[in-house]
C-alpha cells in the first residue's frame, strides 16, 4: 500500500511533541472484531502496531519509510491469509 493511499503523512519523531500517532494505515474485519494497522512516531524511526479494538498484537519499529511499506503489506497478507478480509 502506497502512503498517497493511506492518506498518512510519515513526519518525524519530534523530542517536543513526543510519540504521536499519525493514522490508520489500513483496517480489516472478521467475526465482528476490527483489526488495524496503527502508524506513530518513534524516536528511532516509525512503530506500526497490530490492534484490535484496544488490544495491541503486535508491535515493530521501522527506521525507513520503506521498511513501514513492505512490514506494513506483509501483515495485511499474513492477516488476510488467516480470514481477515
Amino acid at each position: 500500500m502506497a502512503i498517497a493511499e493511506a492518506m498518512i503523512s510519515l513526519r518525524p519523531y519530534d523530542p517536543i511533541r513526543r510519540a504521536q500517532i499519525l493514522g490508520d494505515f489500513w483496517k480489516l474485519s472478521k467475526n465482528g472484531k476490527t483489526l488495524t494497522l496503527e502508524v506513530r512516531t518513534h524516536p528511532m524511526g516509525w512503530e506500526l502496531r497490530a490492534m484490535i479494538g484496544l488490544e495491541m498484537q503486535r508491535t515493530q519499529v521501522c527506521k525507513a519509510e520503506t521498511e513501514v511499506l513492505t512490514t506494513s503489506d506483509a501483515w495485511k497478507t499474513e492477516a488476510v491469509g488467516k480470514g481477515w478480509a
